[in-house]
């Protein structure tokens, strides 16, 4: 088939799939997570204590433009995965020279579930699979082109890559292992471009390590040791790891892509094909890396693994537009269940159809916030006008949503057992004897007197939340009066 028509193909699937994104982000509130970035945009710093600050820097460059909607808090995502979607294309043709295959990559990178929904979400993660992309694609053209000074802008972005997520880190050792072991490519580890390009990346990079300099680490600490602090060997630990990458990935197209980068080190080192170079070495040992922190740590999620499986989809697509009486009946499986998964989580987000208790199905986060500000609100006006009152949650999800749902309009006072990135707020101390509203759900439905001391609180004004005509969450809203410090230890 012409070429013109797949790459037409190619700019149909990508304009679509975005097009549908955009018609989605303002359908439904923020998720937790999403508030609580968008909780930062308020309050710009050089970085964060859960991750670096490009998430935070873009939600505010764009808020500040459309304003503080759901819309405007997500618009950076559809338009950083369409570039992801570019790079996709542009890395493909750079390795196989196929506009075929380029699409089947694609269409494959699209229907995946983890991908497809975290193109609706504006989170760390999305910035930082547009860098990873990217420098996989440099990298590819510094081999192909022979080009040593392409390693200043590798460099660059890689910089930019982890203001985004420390995620991108095995990149680094993944792309110096692959040009040692290559004699071909080894004439780069002798020149000075790519140390230059390091510092470079080290100089982007600074106001992580200026921040944590200033607050003596809280961000390498929190990662490297305390959340892995006790952490052992454990199959249940890489069991769960798994079944989350089968679920997240959908299990076909999993299975598939493990499939792949197997034969992608089959062709590289059995085969001697080359352009299988940086499918593999790009992909494996970040995959291999991913995995074990899977086999040791509770805390492993099974995204932390998801960028590792880009170049092998775009194997998929070479491989299948290469051989499609080979790949034909497994891949269409692969699609078919993904798309069924895809439309039936879709039509949840709607309608819950799907038989999950409401207390854990993470799809109720995106909804009844806007009630609950508009109960906040009442509730705090009712308050005394008293000087010093505030409004108060006990966990970062809550008080995240708080603030989104009240428009930053009142003071936010959020104390927690674990150290949350609100600790590092510019926030002042609430006053002795001030009034405050605090909030609770059905998640974290603890009463105000679990953490705090104060004189007197109402009776709360409970507020259930219906979706689909099902009860979905409940929030409970006290009026506390006199607050004299916290009960926590």
């Amino acid at each position: 088939m012409n070429t013109v028509i797949w790459r037409t193909r190619s700019f149909i699937l990508v304009a679509g799939f975005t097009l549908f994104r955009l018609f989605m982000m303002g359908r439904t509130g923020l998720g937790d997570s999403e508030s609580y970035y968008w909780a930062w945009s308020r309050h710009l710093d050089l970085s964060y204590f859960d991750h670096p600050p490009m998430v935070a820097w873009l939600i505010r460059i764009s808020t500040a433009i459309g304003g503080d909607t759901a819309f405007w808090t997500r618009l950076p995502s559809a338009v950083l995965f369409a570039g992801v979607c570019w790079l996709m294309y542009k890395t493909a043709m750079a390795l196989f020279k196929d506009e075929e295959a380029a699409f089947w990559g694609l269409l494959i990178f699209n229907l995946s579930p983890l991908f497809s929904f975290g193109a609706l979400q504006m989170v760390p993660d999305i910035p930082a699979a547009f860098f990873w992309m990217l420098f996989v694609y440099l990298v590819q053209r510094t081999l192909d082109e022979n080009r040593p000074r392409l390693w200043y802008a590798a460099g660059a972005v890689i910089g930019a890559g982890l203001l985004s997520k420390y995620m991108l880190l095995p990149l680094i050792p993944s792309t110096l292992l692959m040009l040692a072991w290559h004699e071909k490519y080894r004439h780069h580890l002798k020149q000075p471009h790519i140390y230059l390009g390091g510092v470079l990346g080290l100089v982007i990079f600074s106001p992580v390590l200026a921040w944590n300099y200033i607050h003596d680490f809280p961000s390498f600490k929190f990662h490297l040791v305390e959340r892995n602090y006790e952490e052992h060997f454990s199959l249940q630990h890489m069991g769960e790891f798994l079944g989350g990458q089968a679920l997240y990935m959908s299990p076909l197209v999993w299975f598939g892509l493990l499939y792949v980068v197997w034969r992608a080190g089959k062709e590289l080192f059995g085969e001697k094909n080359g352009r299988f170079t940086a499918v593999f070495w790009l992909s494996a040992p970040p995959l291999v890396f991913f995995y074990y922190i899977g086999l040791w740590s509770k805390d492993s999620e099974p995204h932390w693994a998801a960028f590792g499986y880009l170049l092998p989809i775009l194997a998929w697509g070479w491989f299948f537009a290469r051989n499609r009486q080979t790949w034909k009946k497994y891949t269409a499986a692969s699609l078919g269940l993904s798309g069924l998964m895809i439309g039936l989580v879709y039509i949840h987000s709607f309608v819950p159809i799907l038989p999950i208790k409401p207390k854990y199905d993470i799809i109720n986060e995106l909804y009844g916030w806007d009630t609950v500000g508009k109960a906040i609100d009442e509730e705090f006006a009712a308050l005394p006008d008293r000087a010093g009152k505030f409004i108060m949650a006990h966990h970062w999800v809550m008080c995240s949503q708080m603030d989104f749902s009240t428009q930053h309009r009142h003071p936010v006072f959020c104390a927690n057992t674990k150290t949350d990135e609100f600790d590092f707020f510019p926030q002042t101390v609430p006053l002795a004897g001030a009034d405050f509203i605090f909030v609770a759900d059905n998640r974290f439905e603890e009463p105000p007197e679990t953490f705090y001391r104060f004189e007197r609180a109402e009776k709360p004004r409970e507020i259930q939340i219906v979706r689909g005509g099902i009860p979905v969450r409940k929030f409970y809203l006290y009026r506390v009066y006199g607050y004299e410090g916290q009960n926590l230890k």
